[in-house]
């Protein structure tokens, strides 16, 4: 099975060392009328079909409340009014049998997918209106567990019908459950940004509008305030909210041999007043005109295979792809999964001088904001810190309540949208070494490595726009990104050239073990992860990387001419 991300909205770097801030933890306000309704439904619904023949012996119940408001912007002027909209979805996960085995186990060879969880989702009144809310819960949960049911009987039938599973883990761990409730956001809370945002969004992409190469220059913004609420039957009763500003710009231009060439910049922020300054945004447009202009010219570069630096922003895509997605524990369970890390937890699997930790519990990191922060995840358990890698020793897994043999338990990274159920999932991921080493430095070690293999050039990956990878046994182990701004470093001191055209391809543990220092800088990468559980926000922080050796191939290009007539 193939694992597709996409890592999109591009933070700006932050280089000062500062120590990381913790989330602070909201009042606690009594339980909402919403969670009692769903914890009343939840426990009436469970006392009657746990004495059914196949009988349910866990339901939960999440909501997601958002209210959200849009805007963009092309050349200058709003091209369409922004909106503000609220919308309130509810979800109902179901589990039969027993914790030891239920309807979530994997059926080898199932069409339904290796992640089968009985779930549904569907809308709910804005208001809560117990009578309304209560119907569409029991005919919804009525629904999903005739379909527990039949999948069950799939999952009990295999274990006479299929060899038995590598992994001898129950399907649902044992946890210890919380109650925690922060105070409701309304309306107005959103709606009060949106005239201002308007004005700036107009202001960022009129700076578009002198350069007549590009096709493209847009500019939007994104807020969503979404109040999530977890009810189960063990207890749980969680409501958190996220707050979450995006800025977005899109520019983009066609070279005379028909590549299109985009070049994306983001700004995420947890409240307004995080936004960058216009001064800021200014420049960023700019660079981005003019390094568009710049790659118009530029030559297509030729497959390669050898030594290359990957800047800040490339190295967190590069971690999180790679390295990120082999260390998610339920994924570990699946007999098609090829399990890389599995069996390696304490072995030397990065470079001493690297350490890996993900924590959801961060809003900042050296004062640039993530977006991959939460105090509880998408099954009711509180996020907490792990410490995947220490000094290049492996030393956990991200865990869900998906236990596998020797992680028995949930460390807060159960993660999905409304639409899916939750599966193992990263969030902020920290990628740190003991031994940075200066940007001369990563150059000087990229230039002895060129003249010792008597290359010309080596390149530089400067910014990147996502990848995907693959970490299924059945195909070939690799990954995929697709660089934006590429340069071409000379062994012989030349100006570095820009280049275009490039993908960045490779298998994960060769090039891993081929990393041979770390830079003193990072960015921080805020995007989003699309995977089997839905599109989530992470973040990835890393530092610069030098490489000993990578490979690229050319990207696939467009047949079309590039526009006859000059842009209005």
């Amino acid at each position: 099975m193939e694992r597709r991300t996409f890592l999109l909205l591009l933070a700006s770097a932050s280089i000062t060392p500062m120590k990381a801030v913790s989330q602070a933890k909201p009042a606690r306000v009594d339980v909402a009328k919403l969670e009692q309704i769903l914890k009343k439904e939840a426990e009436r619904n469970l006392e009657k079909l746990s004495k059914e023949q196949v009988p349910a012996y866990y339901i939960a119940y999440r909501v997601y409340d958002t209210i959200s408001a849009e805007g963009n912007s092309t050349f200058g002027e709003l091209s369409r009014p922004s909106v503000c909209n609220r919308m309130r979805w509810a979800q109902v996960q179901l589990r039969v049998g027993s914790p030891a085995l239920d309807n979530t186990h994997e059926v080898k060879g199932d069409d339904s997918g290796a992640f089968y969880n009985s779930t549904k989702y569907f809308k709910i009144p804005l208001e809560d209106n117990e009578k309304a809310i209560s119907t569409a819960l029991w005919l919804n949960t009525d629904e999903v567990y005739k379909k527990a049911v039949i999948h069950f009987q799939k999952v009990q039938s295999q274990a006479v019908t299929k060899v038995a599973s590598e992994d001898k883990a129950p399907d649902f761990s044992t946890e210890k459950r919380e109650v925690y409730h922060e105070k409701p956001y309304q309306e107005k809370d959103v709606r009060k940004y949106m005239s201002e945002l308007d004005k700036r969004i107009a202001l960022y992409s009129s700076y578009f509008n002198s350069n007549k190469e590009l096709t493209d220059g847009n500019v939007s913004y994104n807020v969503v305030l979404l109040r999530s609420s977890f009810v189960d039957t063990e207890g749980a009763s969680i409501a958190q909210n996220s707050f979450q500003f995006r800025i977005m710009a899109n520019a983009r231009t066609v070279a005379d041999d028909g590549m299109e060439l985009p070049l994306y910049k983001s700004y995420y922020a947890n409240t307004f007043d995080e936004l960058p300054g216009n001064k800021q945004v200014k420049q960023d447009m700019e660079w981005i005109s003019n390094t568009l202009s710049a790659l118009k010219k530029a030559p297509v570069a030729d497959t390669y295979a050898g030594p290359a630096i990957l800047d800040a922003a490339a190295a967190g895509v590069f971690f999180h792809e790679f390295f990120g997605h082999r260390l998610e524990g339920a994924r570990m369970k699946l007999e098609a999964s090829d399990q890389t890390f599995k069996k390696k937890i304490g072995e030397q699997v990065l470079a001493d001088d690297i350490s890996v930790y993900f924590d959801p519990q961060l809003r900042t990191y050296k004062e640039t904001p993530l977006s991959g922060g939460y105090v509880f995840d998408d099954e009711g358990m509180r996020g907490r810190r792990v410490d995947v890698v220490a000094n290049g020793v492996l030393k956990d897994f991200l865990m869900s309540r998906t236990p596998i043999d020797g992680h028995p338990v949930s460390n807060g990274h159960g993660r999905g949208q409304i639409y899916y159920a939750p599966v193992t999932r990263q969030s902020n991921m920290i990628v740190e070494t003991s031994r940075p080493k200066t940007d001369r430095e990563l150059r000087e070690m990229l230039v002895k490595e060129l003249k010792s293999h008597n290359k010309p050039y080596g390149y530089r990956f400067c910014e990147v726009s996502g990848g995907f990878t693959n970490i299924s046994r059945i195909d070939a182990n690799a990954f995929y990104v697709t660089p934006l701004v590429v340069y071409r470093v000379y062994a012989d001191g030349r100006q570095d050239e820009l280049v275009r055209g490039v993908n960045l391809v490779g298998t994960p543990l060769s090039i891993f073990s081929q990393i041979g220092g770390c830079g003193d800088d990072h960015v921080v990468f805020n995007g989003y992860c699309g995977a089997e559980s839905g599109s989530i926000p992470v973040s990835a922080v890393a530092p610069s990387l030098f490489v000993k050796i990578i490979e690229t191939q050319r990207q696939e290009k467009s047949q079309e001419l590039p526009p006859l007539l000059n842009r209005p």
